[in-house]
Protein backbone atom coordinates (compact mmCIF):
# COMPACT_ATOMS: atom_id res chain seq x y z
CA UNK A 1 0.00 0.00 0.00
CA UNK A 2 1.24 3.24 -1.12
CA UNK A 3 1.55 6.08 1.80
CA UNK A 4 -0.60 9.56 0.95
CA UNK A 5 1.58 12.48 2.65
CA UNK A 6 -1.73 15.24 3.35
CA UNK A 7 -0.24 18.98 2.43
CA UNK A 8 1.31 19.73 5.97
CA UNK A 9 4.05 22.43 6.98
CA UNK A 10 5.25 23.50 9.66
CA UNK A 11 6.83 27.33 10.84
CA UNK A 12 9.49 26.36 12.66
CA UNK A 13 10.58 29.82 13.62
CA UNK A 14 8.60 32.95 12.86
CA UNK A 15 10.00 35.83 14.19
CA UNK A 16 13.61 37.00 13.72
CA UNK A 17 16.22 35.62 15.61
CA UNK A 18 19.71 35.82 16.25
CA UNK A 19 22.16 33.01 15.53
CA UNK A 20 25.98 32.93 15.58
CA UNK A 21 28.55 30.21 13.97
CA UNK A 22 28.02 27.94 17.16
CA UNK A 23 24.66 28.02 17.28
CA UNK A 24 21.59 25.98 16.15
CA UNK A 25 18.64 24.46 16.42
CA UNK A 26 17.47 21.02 15.98
CA UNK A 27 14.27 19.84 15.10
CA UNK A 28 13.64 16.07 15.71
CA UNK A 29 12.04 14.49 12.41
CA UNK A 30 9.12 13.13 14.33
CA UNK A 31 8.21 17.36 15.07
CA UNK A 32 7.79 17.42 11.36
CA UNK A 33 5.55 17.17 9.13
CA UNK A 34 6.06 13.12 7.01
CA UNK A 35 8.15 13.79 3.79
CA UNK A 36 7.09 10.87 1.26
CA UNK A 37 9.17 11.91 -1.89
CA UNK A 38 8.80 15.68 -1.97
CA UNK A 39 9.69 18.96 0.15
CA UNK A 40 10.09 22.60 0.01
CA UNK A 41 11.83 24.85 2.66
CA UNK A 42 11.51 28.84 2.80
CA UNK A 43 12.94 31.29 5.15
CA UNK A 44 14.28 34.54 5.49
CA UNK A 45 17.75 35.18 6.37
CA UNK A 46 20.05 38.34 7.00
CA UNK A 47 23.23 38.04 7.39
CA UNK A 48 26.02 40.09 9.56
CA UNK A 49 29.31 39.25 8.43
CA UNK A 50 30.46 36.80 5.77
CA UNK A 51 32.57 33.59 7.10
CA UNK A 52 35.46 32.95 6.32
CA UNK A 53 34.61 29.01 6.13
CA UNK A 54 31.95 27.16 4.44
CA UNK A 55 29.07 27.85 6.86
CA UNK A 56 25.67 25.90 7.40
CA UNK A 57 22.14 27.63 7.03
CA UNK A 58 20.30 23.84 7.60
CA UNK A 59 21.10 20.49 7.06
CA UNK A 60 18.69 17.46 7.71
CA UNK A 61 20.75 14.30 8.64
CA UNK A 62 21.97 12.28 11.43
CA UNK A 63 25.56 12.45 9.69
CA UNK A 64 27.66 14.53 6.72
CA UNK A 65 26.32 12.14 4.04
CA UNK A 66 22.80 12.47 4.73
CA UNK A 67 22.40 15.90 3.06
CA UNK A 68 18.20 16.06 2.18
CA UNK A 69 17.29 18.74 2.24
CA UNK A 70 20.41 21.27 3.18
CA UNK A 71 21.69 24.80 2.31
CA UNK A 72 25.40 25.88 3.13
CA UNK A 73 26.99 29.39 2.49
CA UNK A 74 29.87 29.47 0.53
CA UNK A 75 33.58 30.82 2.37
CA UNK A 76 34.02 34.59 2.26
CA UNK A 77 31.14 35.68 -0.38
CA UNK A 78 28.23 33.71 0.98
CA UNK A 79 27.10 32.02 -2.45
CA UNK A 80 24.25 30.14 -1.84
CA UNK A 81 24.67 26.00 -2.60
CA UNK A 82 21.69 23.90 -1.95
CA UNK A 83 22.16 19.79 -1.75
CA UNK A 84 20.89 16.54 -1.50
CA UNK A 85 21.90 13.13 -1.22
CA UNK A 86 21.20 10.49 -3.74
CA UNK A 87 21.70 7.20 -4.65
CA UNK A 88 24.43 8.16 -7.16
CA UNK A 89 25.79 10.98 -4.40
CA UNK A 90 25.36 11.95 -1.26
CA UNK A 91 26.67 15.69 -1.66
CA UNK A 92 24.38 16.61 -5.09
CA UNK A 93 22.74 20.19 -6.29
CA UNK A 94 23.65 23.04 -7.22
CA UNK A 95 26.24 25.15 -6.98
CA UNK A 96 27.28 28.79 -6.23
CA UNK A 97 23.93 29.94 -6.72
CA UNK A 98 24.90 33.97 -7.46
CA UNK A 99 27.86 36.19 -6.56
CA UNK A 100 27.09 35.80 -3.26
CA UNK A 101 24.64 37.72 -0.30
CA UNK A 102 24.78 41.25 0.83
CA UNK A 103 25.22 41.44 3.91
CA UNK A 104 22.65 43.43 5.94
CA UNK A 105 19.99 42.55 3.82
CA UNK A 106 16.68 40.88 4.29
CA UNK A 107 16.69 37.55 1.42
CA UNK A 108 13.66 35.14 1.18
CA UNK A 109 14.76 31.92 -0.17
CA UNK A 110 12.91 28.84 -0.88
CA UNK A 111 14.27 25.48 -1.79
CA UNK A 112 11.99 22.84 -3.14
CA UNK A 113 12.63 19.25 -4.24
CA UNK A 114 10.71 16.39 -5.74
CA UNK A 115 12.02 12.63 -6.80
CA UNK A 116 8.78 11.98 -8.61
CA UNK A 117 10.00 15.15 -11.14
CA UNK A 118 13.61 14.21 -10.16
CA UNK A 119 14.52 17.96 -9.73
CA UNK A 120 15.97 21.08 -7.27
CA UNK A 121 14.55 24.48 -7.86
CA UNK A 122 15.58 27.60 -6.36
CA UNK A 123 13.97 30.72 -5.63
CA UNK A 124 15.54 34.32 -3.82
CA UNK A 125 13.12 36.45 -3.07
CA UNK A 126 10.51 34.66 -5.28
CA UNK A 127 12.68 34.59 -8.24
CA UNK A 128 13.51 31.71 -10.17
CA UNK A 129 17.49 31.53 -9.67
CA UNK A 130 18.33 27.77 -10.84
CA UNK A 131 17.43 23.97 -11.05
CA UNK A 132 19.63 20.90 -10.44
CA UNK A 133 18.02 17.26 -12.54
CA UNK A 134 18.49 13.84 -12.08
CA UNK A 135 20.82 13.13 -14.91
CA UNK A 136 19.90 9.13 -14.91
CA UNK A 137 16.26 9.42 -13.88
CA UNK A 138 15.11 5.24 -14.29
CA UNK A 139 18.26 4.90 -11.90
CA UNK A 140 18.50 7.54 -9.14
CA UNK A 141 16.34 8.45 -6.98
CA UNK A 142 16.44 11.59 -3.75
CA UNK A 143 16.82 9.76 -0.52
CA UNK A 144 15.01 11.88 2.05
CA UNK A 145 16.25 10.71 6.06
CA UNK A 146 14.69 10.36 9.38
CA UNK A 147 17.49 12.37 11.16
CA UNK A 148 16.99 15.55 12.79
CA UNK A 149 16.78 19.18 11.32
CA UNK A 150 20.05 21.05 12.24
CA UNK A 151 19.49 25.02 11.75
CA UNK A 152 22.40 27.05 11.91
CA UNK A 153 25.82 24.81 13.04
CA UNK A 154 25.67 21.11 11.82
CA UNK A 155 27.70 18.37 13.00
CA UNK A 156 31.70 19.77 12.11
CA UNK A 157 30.59 22.96 10.21
CA UNK A 158 29.59 26.15 11.71
CA UNK A 159 26.65 28.09 11.00
CA UNK A 160 25.92 31.54 10.25
CA UNK A 161 26.45 34.88 11.74
CA UNK A 162 22.77 36.48 11.28
CA UNK A 163 19.10 36.32 11.39
CA UNK A 164 16.41 34.46 10.10
CA UNK A 165 12.70 34.42 10.26
CA UNK A 166 9.30 32.43 8.44
CA UNK A 167 11.22 29.30 8.20
CA UNK A 168 8.46 26.81 7.34
CA UNK A 169 9.12 22.96 6.16
CA UNK A 170 6.76 21.65 3.55
CA UNK A 171 5.40 17.69 2.67
CA UNK A 172 5.27 18.95 -1.30
CA UNK A 173 7.01 21.12 -3.74
CA UNK A 174 5.85 24.35 -3.53
CA UNK A 175 4.93 25.31 -7.14
CA UNK A 176 6.24 28.91 -8.88
CA UNK A 177 3.26 30.60 -7.71
CA UNK A 178 3.04 29.59 -4.43
CA UNK A 179 6.31 30.29 -3.80
CA UNK A 180 5.78 33.93 -4.68
CA UNK A 181 2.52 33.66 -2.56
CA UNK A 182 4.26 32.72 0.09
CA UNK A 183 6.73 35.43 -0.18
CA UNK A 184 4.50 38.12 -0.80
CA UNK A 185 2.00 36.99 2.44
CA UNK A 186 4.93 38.11 4.87
CA UNK A 187 5.60 41.08 6.46
CA UNK A 188 9.43 43.37 5.10
CA UNK A 189 11.88 43.88 7.96
CA UNK A 190 14.25 46.58 8.09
Amino acid sequence: MKKVAVNEFQEIISNPINLGPKDQMIVEYTDLPEVIDELSVSLRLKLKTHSSNWATIFHKGSGTTQRTPSLWLTANKSSLHPRCSGNWASDAGLTDIGDGLLLNRWYHITYTLSDPLKRMDFYINGEWKGFYCVQKPQEQRVIFNDGPLHIGRAFNTDGFNGEISNFRYFNWRLSPEEVIKNVSNQEPFS
